[in-house]
Parts: structure tokens; C-alpha cells; sequence
């Protein structure tokens, strides 16, 4: 009787196991994310940027990096640490810049637009050498250790309640997320639109939000809103795995069997 309900057991976890949605990763945070505003163009007076863009192990700032420990820095403190959002264009945020990372939209009139062609050294940046991108001149004046206060406290910055670290998906056998955003309000809220999932198997399947999320923004909380709240993809056929699992599960089960019998005849 025991050993029936030990096999029953062994049996049960692993039918269990095949039964729920596989994970593509332990961690959010490990999937491959990118986002693009689709509505950038409601703003004309605007120009928004994404910062910091770069940033240290830690997820600080380029500007936090301690001069003295690191004296070489000395000559990079006008470095781009931010990027320049252009509406329908895809931009891709770095893991451990999530936690720091933010929207805010600077005065266009005094932050004007300019191109540059990217080098080597701007590979941080996710630029191409030849790929042309956009920088802030009046913004790159600005150093990095005072960069950091700029954005924190400058009356001309206005930053977006959104924020990257609060991006949870569903977890999907996924490796990959593009969120298409809206900003809405004075306070540039953000506004789920649809969710494009890339799936390990290459297919992709896309979720449309249902409803309004950006209102808590407005509403003067620190909470943003993105297409996390859009459920993740569908799930797909268990397939192999429900036929893996149940081979695992015969083989532990006979094993048991198999040690008690033998535990028996000894006796």
C-alpha cells in the first residue's frame, strides 16, 4: 500500500510538471526587452529621452562611477549615457539598466535633435559603427556626475511615472518581449498598446492590451504601466514534454518497486 502511494506520488509531480507552462527563463529580467512609442509625434514642443541608456554593473549611472578608482573615466564624463526615442523605432533596454532607467521628455526648443554617425564606442549604445542616431547637444555639455542631477531636479524635466523595472511578463516559454507603448497626459503616462512575444521556437505571437493602464500615472503614482498587463501568449502543446515526463515518472516508479522488493526478499 505504501509503495503504491509512493509511485502514485512520483507519478503525480511529474505529470504536474509536464502540465505547467514551461518558463524560457528563471528571470524576467533575462528575456530579451524592447519597447517603441508609437504616438511621439502628439508631443512637437517634446523630445523624449531614455536615460541612463548605459550604465554600471550595479545599474547606476555612468556618473555614480568613482573617479578616483577609476582615474581614466576623467576623460568620459561627456560620454552619451542616454538615447534619443523616435517614434516607431525600436529600442532596446539592458538588464541591469532597468532599475535606474527612465522616460523623461526634455523642452525641444532648448534640447534640439541632431545626427551623428555612430563609431566603435558606441556599441553600448547598440549602435552600429555607420548607424546614424540622434544626441542632445545642450545635454551632452552637461556631464555625467551632473547629469545625474539634471534629470533628477532640473524645472525643465519632466519624468515619465513608467518605469522599466516594473516590466513582469507572464512567464511563457518566450525568449523575447517588444512592447508597443502610448504616452498620455501632461505627466506622460505610459499606455500599453500590444505585446509582440518571441517564442524559443522562433514563432512569435502578438497580444493586444484590453483597457487603459496609464491613468494610475496621472494620478501621481510612481507605478508606471506597460504591456505587462497584457496576459502573455498563448500557451502552446505540451507535445514531448508530456511524453518525457510520464518516461521519467515509469522509470522512478519501477525503481521503487524494483528496491522494494528486493528489500523484501532480504528480510
Amino acid at each position: 500500500m505504501r509503495l503504491g502511494l509512493v509511485a502514485a506520488a512520483v507519478a503525480g509531480a511529474f505529470a504536474s510538471m509536464a502540465m505547467a507552462p514551461r518558463v524560457g527563463r528563471a528571470d524576467p529580467r533575462d528575456i530579451a526587452y524592447s519597447y517603441e512609442i508609437e504616438n511621439l509625434d502628439a508631443y512637437p514642443d517634446k523630445v523624449f529621452v531614455a536615460w541612463p541608456r548605459t550604465c554600471g554593473s550595479t545599474g547606476d549611472p555612468l556618473g555614480a562611477v568613482s573617479l578616483q578608482l577609476n582615474p581614466d573615466w576623467v576623460s568620459r564624463l561627456h560620454d552619451v549615457d542616454y538615447e534619443v526615442l523616435v517614434k516607431g523605432a525600436r529600442h532596446e533596454v539592458l538588464s541591469y539598466c532597468r532599475r535606474k532607467m527612465r522616460i523623461f521628455a526634455l523642452p525641444a526648443a532648448a534640447f534640439q535633435r541632431v545626427s551623428r554617425t555612430a563609431t566603435a564606442d558606441d556599441a553600448a549604445l547598440g549602435k552600429k559603427p555607420g548607424e546614424s542616431y540622434f544626441v542632445l547637444p545642450a545635454l551632452d555639455k552637461i556631464d555625467l556626475q551632473q547629469r545625474m542631477a539634471f534629470f533628477e531636479s532640473d524645472a525643465r524635466v519632466v519624468a515619465s511615472p513608467f518605469r522599466f523595472d516594473e516590466v513582469v511578463h507572464a512567464t511563457r516559454p518566450f525568449r523575447a518581449v517588444h512592447d508597443v507603448l502610448r504616452l498620455e497626459g501632461a505627466k506622460f503616462s505610459v499606455v500599453p498598446v500590444r505585446a509582440v512575444y518571441t517564442n524559443d521556437d522562433g514563432t512569435s505571437d502578438t497580444v493586444e492590451a484590453a483597457g487603459d493602464a496609464g491613468a494610475a500615472g496621472d494620478a501621481g503614482t510612481d507605478a508606471g504601466a506597460s504591456a505587462s498587463t497584457v496576459p502573455g501568449p498563448p500557451a502552446h502543446d505540451l507535445g514531448t514534454r508530456w511524453v518525457f515526463a510520464a518516461a521519467i515518472a515509469g522509470i522512478l516508479a519501477g525503481g521503487l518497486i524494483a528496491h522494494y522488493r528486493k528489500k523484501r526478499a532480504l528480510m
